[in-house]
């Protein structure tokens, strides 16, 4: 078990044992509560300085996150970078588009521009959201050097299905199952409305 996953027990972010439904919208027994990390700000630096120490020798010039996920990692991640180079890191992040994508707003594109950049999300499950930050950036004109995530839940996701550069500090693989086939909701488990998004799959499902 990997430092990070034990920085987001300490805090009460690794939820067991429940019916979950993801971001991503899949049903799980496993949720991480990345929302429980981020009030800690000694813990969130922590982690922060994780990533950084990782990319010590890559010259980054710049940390991309896509909203919201990624807003305060890339902060406290480009801070540390800072710290390690003796020189300014920047952090900026993109926000979803009308059409599902993520885009730079707030002239925010115009930093990314020619720079080396790294691109950081807390979560992946699918690697839907680090697929279209780094669509941002390549339409930005930045140099992608790495997409990382601080947990990966998918031990099928790899660089070569991705088509960028991916990594990531720790991994915490659970089974995840379309509604149509979750087993859980086969058992008559109840759904958990008080963490993740299961409020809203039970709304969408009433309408």
């Amino acid at each position: 078990m990997s430092y990070v996953i034990e920085i987001l027990k300490k805090v009460g972010a690794v939820l067991l044992d429940s019916h979950f439904v993801g971001t991503s919208g899949l049903h799980i027994d496993t949720y991480i509560n990345k929302d429980f990390l981020y009030p800690h700000t000694k813990e969130t630096s922590e982690v922060g300085k994780i990533f950084a120490e990782k990319y010590k020798d890559k010259n980054i010039e710049i940390v991309v996150g896509p909203a919201l996920g990624g807003i305060i990692l890339s902060q406290w991640i480009a801070y540390h970078l800072s710290e390690i180079y003796s020189r300014e890191v920047l952090a900026v992040y993109t926000e979803k588009s009308p059409d599902g994508g993520q885009i730079f707003t707030r002239g925010y594109e115009n930093y990314v521009k020619g720079k080396r950049v790294l691109i950081v999300e807390d979560i992946v499950t699918t690697g839907g959201s680090l697929l279209k930050t780094a669509k941002a950036v390549k339409d930005a004109g930045g140099n992608i050097i790495d997409t990382c995530a601080m947990v990966n839940k998918n031990k099928d996701l790899s660089s070569k299905i991705l088509d960028v550069p991916f990594s990531f500090l720790s991994s915490l693989y659970v089974a995840t199952y379309e509604a149509s086939v979750c087993p859980f909701c086969k058992e008559g488990i109840p759904i958990n409305i008080k963490v993740g998004h299961g409020k809203k799959f039970l709304e969408s499902k009433n309408k």
